[in-house]
């Protein structure tokens, strides 16, 4: 190799690590955020990371995920190790609410902005974190049980008859808290209409389909089913076909307004769906932890819209959305 071509060849190398050092430079430059999740297993929650990665990247952020499975003690050794990383925001999605308030009082002794994000727990522990995003889920049973009501009329059921409820893991907020909105909406506005049975789905379509199957066989003349989320939806449906039910006699009321909820809506297998965006939930929480890492103040409490959706308008729902 001739003098030239060894300056050359040095040239390009030092161009190459100077752009290397540039990125990493870059890199460690950009906010830290570690997000803290129940699981990515479940469609919802791979939807949710998709949204709040997409955002994070607008918006320069960099990103560690942790995921457990709906594990208590495992979040909490995951807080534990966040905490070592010392990342500028901590996003938490709380897998139990009571089981939390321990890791959210060491990450508020650590100075870290924290994000709760989807789960909301007792706002008497609210001083501990800075901004929650996500559904307001009281609203979210609230509108499920107007739903309920409404379809009861459409059906010519008038306002009494049986309700069953398939609920999602029990103790996480979601659950807690559509379920009390549900059945203090139903008191208020049609006490005859009475939740009669509830059993846990755990976001399941299979053991949704358990748990429905049995309050079917429990209870009988059942009119309405509610169901956390729409996985636990095509669970009943397929549970009463099995039984031999006719699904358009029953008013089935889901949430998440996913594409087989539509589908169910559209086939008349279900009569209606609470609306909830994973990629807005997401890309929320991301906003949230970009502002607080840059030293915003955005705004403590921020829901997601929760519209509900019917054959009549199923274009409130993100799944329809291109």
């Amino acid at each position: 190799m001739n003098i030239r071509n060894c300056l050359l060849a040095s040239f390009a190398l030092a161009t190459l690590v100077t752009s290397l050092t540039s990125v990493a430079s870059a890199a460690s430059q950009q906010p830290r955020v570690t997000l803290l999740m129940p699981t990515q297993s479940v469609e919802y929650w791979a939807l949710y990371v998709k949204g709040f990665q997409k955002q994070a990247q607008a918006d320069g952020l960099n990103v560690d995920v942790k995921v457990t499975n709906y594990d208590a003690n495992e979040q909490a050794t995951q807080v534990e190790q966040a905490l070592a990383q010392k990342p500028d925001v901590l996003v938490l999605i709380p897998v139990d609410s009571s089981a939390m308030v321990p890791s959210i009082r060491k990450i508020d002794q650590a100075k870290i902005p924290l994000v709760i994000s989807n789960s909301m727990p007792d706002q008497k522990y609210s001083r501990y974190w800075k901004v929650f995003t996500g559904p307001n889920d009281i609203s979210n049973g609230q509108a499920a049980a107007k739903a309920m009501i409404q379809g009861f009329k459409d059906k010519g059921y008038g306002a009494t008859g049986k309700v069953i409820v398939i609920n999602g893991p029990m103790g996480t907020p979601p659950q807690l808290q559509r379920y009390q909105g549900f059945v203090d909406q139903l008191k208020k506005d049609a006490p005859g209409i009475q939740v009669v049975g509830a059993l846990p789905g755990d976001w399941d379509a299979v053991k949704a389909g358990a748990a429905a199957s049995a309050l079917f066989t429990q209870y009988k003349d059942v009119k309405g089913v509610y169901t956390e989320n729409d996985a636990q939806l095509r669970g009943t449906v397929t549970a009463a076909e099995r039984l031999g039910l006719e699904p358009s006699k029953l008013v089935l009321v889901g949430h998440g307004c996913d594409q087989s909820g539509v589908d169910l809506i559209k086939a008349s297998k279900a009569y209606a769906d609470v609306e909830q965006s994973p990629f807005d939930d997401g890309a929320y929480a991301a906003k949230a932890a970009k502002a607080l890492a840059t030293g915003g103040s955005p705004q403590p409490i921020q829901y997601l819209p929760n519209p509900i959706a019917t054959k009549a308008d199923l274009n409130v729902c993100y799944s329809q959305k291109k």
